[in-house]
């Protein structure tokens, strides 16, 4: 077994510079701001990024790469995630420097470090661990590429030449098949997401039409949740129903960047559904929240 350390660069600090600054914006943004749904948002997805920018720093900090007697193994997060990749399923390898050129569907980084999967030029769908881009070796395999960046390029080259593995350039792979439904990571929050949004745009359509709602209900908040316009239950549920078909809006352009993403990767495009998950579950606690007070 030998144990290859990943060559220094910058990725660690641009990452907690991503969450300082995109923190530090965002926070920021909340003083211009007087909406409780606007700064509810902000605040979950400053919760959010910072957790995701987070746990690429430990993998970053953690990062390995291991040859072993039946295949290249990454790990990274002390152990806990593990790639392995056997000898017999790899058929070449490529050698970049400098730049990254590519596309990335997921992760962080570009052009001097990047992480996550990305559409790499010669080389296709490429599942990245690289910390500098000085020289990135591509391990190519039939259905995923992996990008490494080991402090001894040279000596790593030298045994992949020994196992027979020849240097090349590699065709990128499209997906004609991009049906998302089939797969229940997508199909399943997708008909979640698409629950809760009819739940958030019939709940106060059905109260109004019942008479349940009071004839004056709030229609605005400040960031602290006081109300500061009322208007007619008529006038709240239609507000309420705005939101719902904003959130429909939402779900709509994550599928079709999903569904762009697929084209690549399909594993990849399976996030951006979450985004509107998110989403409409804020809108969806925040109406139970007014109803909850008012009713």
């Amino acid at each position: 077994m030998q144990e290859y350390k990943t060559r220094k660069g910058i990725s660690i600090y641009a990452l907690l510079a991503f969450v300082v600054l995109g923190n530090g914006i965002l926070y920021f943004l909340t003083f211009f701001l007087n909406s409780y749904i606007e700064v509810s948002l902000i605040k979950i997805f400053m919760v959010v990024f910072s957790v995701y920018c987070l746990i690429y720093v430990l993998r970053v900090v953690s990062l390995v790469y291991i040859i072993r007697e039946d295949g290249f193994e990454i790990s990274s997060l002390w152990g806990f995630n593990k790639i392995l990749i056997p000898f017999n399923e790899v058929n070449g390898y490529n050698i970049q420097i400098g730049k990254i050129n590519g596309l990335r569907l997921s992760g962080f980084g570009k052009t001097q470090y990047c992480f996550g999967r990305s559409v790499i030029e010669n080389v296709g769908i490429t599942h990245m661990f690289v910390t500098s881009n000085k020289q990135v070796i591509y391990i190519h395999t039939e259905n995923m590429s992996y990008g490494i960046s080991p402090e001894k390029v040279e000596e790593f080259e030298d045994f992949l030449i020994r196992k027979g593995y020849e240097k090349g350039d590699f065709k990128i792979k499209i997906n004609r098949n991009r049906d998302l439904f089939k797969k229940r990571s997508f199909f399943i929050p997708f008909i979640i997401v698409t629950l809760i949004i009819l739940l958030i745009t019939l709940n106060p359509l059905i109260l109004y039409l019942m008479n349940k709602l009071p004839s004056k209900m709030p229609l605005f908040f400040d960031a602290t949740f006081k109300p500061i316009i009322f208007g007619t239950g008529k006038q709240f549920a239609f507000k309420q129903m705005t939101y719902g078909v904003l959130n429909m809006i939402i779900l709509i352009c994550m599928h079709y960047a999903a569904y762009f993403c697929a084209k690549y990767d399909k594993r990849s495009a399976y996030k951006y559904i979450y985004i509107s998950l998110i989403t409409a579950i804020t809108f969806l606690l925040i109406q139970l929240r007014i109803l909850n007070l008012y009713l």
